[in-house]
């Protein structure tokens, strides 16, 4: 594919981990900084910019099932959300009746052959992915070419961490095959457990990968979110929002570093990590 001048930013992550909040907010502090941001949400849940358009939107794959016509279903899935924010939805097949990747490979396609990210003269597109495998239409954001920076969120919990593993170690083997996509860091997306930035940072630190961003748990994000905003929209001089605006700093500065190797980690050595910094509570608890 050709590209114009705009960055295109993949926030991978297993589902639940928050890569939509994370993404939504990320999306809203680059546009307050004068950028033309575009967020696609690739997952079948389709809600991925729901904080942006205080809702869901209708998805690609829905609406292509009613309109042949493309520049009838562009006008009908490209949605003006927060301070401007062009959003897109993916979507995909009712759970059980097909592929749940085709939606993003159709709807990237779609987009692509319509010249919609030089036709809107985005700086900025957000591709929210579900990571919980890298494969098939998943991968097609990184595969294609479409998303070249690759942030990948995670948490202190054993299986969030056995996951960022395993979707570091796709990204890194999409790029030996001639992806473009490069892995330029990890974001603890914090649950609340004991010595969690210190278990994230150790596990970055033998991955090989750098930590950008730790976003503290915080109820901010969910009382935002029952108004169906994002913390930058509705808390926009909160400590949370603040974070959220710093790590959108980090991306801007950071175009050129990115991870150049990875040591893939066993599940064993993962569990043993954490093992060690329970151990040191229970020792602080107990003295």
């Amino acid at each position: 594919m050709t590209k114009s001048n705009y960055r295109s930013i993949a926030i991978y992550g297993k589902g639940g981990i928050g890569k939509s909040t994370i993404a939504s907010n990320l999306s809203a502090a680059l546009s307050l900084s004068g950028a033309k941001v575009m967020q696609i949400g690739c997952d079948p849940k389709r809600d991925s910019v729901s904080l942006l358009c205080g809702g869901l939107i209708p998805s690609v794959l829905d609406v292509a099932d009613r309109v042949s016509d493309e520049e009838i279903l562009l006008d009908r899935v490209i949605k003006k959300g927060f301070n401007g924010i062009l959003c897109v939805e993916s979507g995909g097949p009712r759970p059980g009746t097909g592929c749940a990747g085709r939606g993003v490979a159709y709807a990237l396609e779609l987009l692509e052959r319509n010249n919609v990210f030089e036709r809107y003269e985005v700086d900025f597109i957000i591709y929210d992915i579900l990571g919980d495998v890298v494969c098939g239409g998943f991968a097609q954001p990184l595969k294609e070419g479409f998303a070249d920076e690759v942030y990948v969120v995670t948490s202190g919990e054993l299986f969030s961490l056995v996951q960022l593993n395993n979707i570091c170690m796709s990204i890194f083997a999409l790029a030996e095959n001639g992806a473009k996509c490069r892995l330029k860091g990890i974001i603890n997306n914090m649950r609340g457990v004991p010595f969690e930035k210190d278990i994230v940072e150790k596990i970055g630190a033998l991955m090989g990968i750098e930590v950008v961003s730790h976003i503290p748990r915080s109820e901010t994000i969910q009382k935002a979110e029952k108004y169906g905003k994002t913390v930058i929209e509705k808390f926009p001089q909160s400590e949370q929002a603040k974070m959220y605006f710093e790590l959108a700093q980090f991306i801007v500065e950071n175009r050129t570093k990115y991870a150049e190797s990875f040591k893939p980690l066993l599940t064993s050595e993962i569990r043993q990590i954490i093992s060690e910094y329970s151990r040191q509570e229970e020792d602080g608890k107990n003295n």
